[in-house]
């Protein structure tokens, strides 16, 4: 009676041999091979725990020194937005007070030039010596309307805008979107290490 043949190819050699499969990749290999095949899953293993060792090296220097290299081009970023925002407050500052100046001056020359008016008109009725009261009731309110017009504010005032005219910035952070795909990624290295242990 012959014996059952329960040899299959070897991934290996291509060879018939037992096999074994490996339930990590699938694939059927003889003793021996199976054997090599562990050995450089363990060793691809050691890499990848090396690799994590020196971005764990790497991750802890940059919380120490706190130099994150894309924060020195967001903190520039950030400081040039500043600037040019300053800027554009003193230029519009400057602008508001010089139209305060002016506005003041104009409003100066305004009331200087009734009041020459009036007082020209007084002149003239004293020097023609014709006036009655109701000549200087008039002149009267005149010179108390110049009085008040003086004492009252100009009729300049600061008004605030509600639409800014710096651009707003603000800081937007991907980090909960990693933080989705980092878990899943997590997920998949634990099944695969778990398939390369249980193997």
């Amino acid at each position: 009676m012959a014996m059952a043949n329960n040899k299959t190819l070897c991934f290996t050699r291509n060879k018939e041999k037992i096999t074994y499969l490996c339930d990590g990749c699938s694939k059927k290999f003889c003793l021996i091979h199976l054997t090599e095949h562990q050995e450089n899953l363990n060793k691809e293993l050691k890499c990848l725990i090396n690799d994590c060792d020196e971005f764990k090296d790497k991750l802890n220097k940059l919380k120490q020194n706190r130099q994150y290299p894309q924060n020195q081009t967001l903190i520039k970023q950030i400081n040039e937005w500043e600037k040019n925002s300053i800027e554009k407050i003193k230029e519009k500052a400057e602008d508001c007070r010089k139209i305060v100046i002016e506005s003041s001056e104009t409003f100066l020359i305004n009331i200087e030039m009734i009041f020459i008016d009036l007082t020209e008109q007084i002149k003239q009725i004293q020097k023609e010596n014709e006036y009655n009261k109701i000549n200087l009731n008039y002149l009267k309110d005149q010179l108390i309307q110049i009085k008040q017009k003086l004492n009252s504010s100009s009729n300049i005032s600061v008004q605030e805008d509600s639409q800014s005219f710096i651009n707003d910035i603000s800081i937007i952070s991907s980090e909960s979107k990693f933080s989705t795909n980092l878990f899943s990624v997590f997920i998949s290295a634990k099944m695969f290490i778990n398939l390369i242990l249980n193997f």
